[in-house]
């Protein structure tokens, strides 16, 4: 995916600042864009308490600037702070639910063109799909599994290209290239079998296995409790897998 900010901001932001334009001093407004452009080049450097406070500093600038949710929501969870809808503190959970609330900015700004083309429009609804699958891993790490179903299934829903024979755009997250779809679909499979929808753990892991080609290790026996243990087993080996 394409980002149109690549340098780091802090420098150019303070260049700016100095510049005269026309004859005249004028002063570069940070604008919310720019905050969250550079809180995501710092998030890449895996520095999150800081990429937290530049995501921060992007929603207290536009509050319906939706990717800095995104980027907030990230922040907080990969310092494991994901809180809940149910108390008082603010973390991952409650900052990806703000987010969502506010549509997807109808222009080119943050990584995307504006072309209508299919794979463009999957590019536009990313910061979209990005928070429904923090949502889906943030409940899924606090143990509320039908709540990550709801988000997971959502994302899953919204990628599908062709129902017959399914089919789906394969989900990536623009600024991790080692999490995507196939860590979403085994978090499904975890929470479905966490809730005994066996039949639904078995759909999400039959997909993982045949794009993984494994699809002889697919595990049929749900009915005895050596089955599940081995259904368990896989899904735990799957996350270290892909981990």
């Amino acid at each position: 995916m394409k980002r149109i900010m690549k340098k780091p901001l802090i420098y150019f932001i303070i260049t700016v600042s100095l510049l005269l334009t026309d004859g005249c001093r004028k002063n570069y407004v940070v604008t919310s864009e720019d905050e969250s452009s550079y809180g995501w080049e710092i998030f890449e450097q895996k520095d999150y308490l800081i990429s937290k406070e530049w995501f921060y500093n992007s929603i207290t600038t536009d509050k319906k600037w939706k990717d800095g949710y995104n980027g907030l929501g990230w922040s907080y969870a990969r310092l494991l702070e994901m809180d809940s809808l149910d108390t008082e503190n603010i973390g991952a959970i409650r900052t990806f639910h703000r987010g969502l609330t506010y549509p997807y900015p109808n222009n080119e700004i943050l990584y995307y063109d504006d072309a209508k083309e299919e794979e463009d429009q999957f590019k536009e609804a990313n910061v979209h799909l990005e928070i429904l699958a923090g949502l889906t891993f943030a409940y899924h790490a606090k143990g509320n599994n039908k709540e990550a179903v709801v988000f997971g299934s959502a994302l899953v829903d919204s990628t599908l290209t062709n129902p017959n024979p399914p089919t789906w755009h394969p989900w990536a997250f623009s600024h991790d290239s080692t999490l995507n779809w196939l860590d979403l679909r085994v978090t499904l499979a975890a929470s479905y079998f966490a809730l005994a929808k066996f039949d639904s753990t078995h759909k999400h892991l039959k997909v993982v296995l045949d794009s993984l080609g494994l699809s002889n290790n697919i595990i049929n026996d749900y009915t005895t409790l050596t089955g599940r243990q081995k259904v368990a087993e896989q899904i735990k080996s799957l996350q270290d897998q892909l981990r």
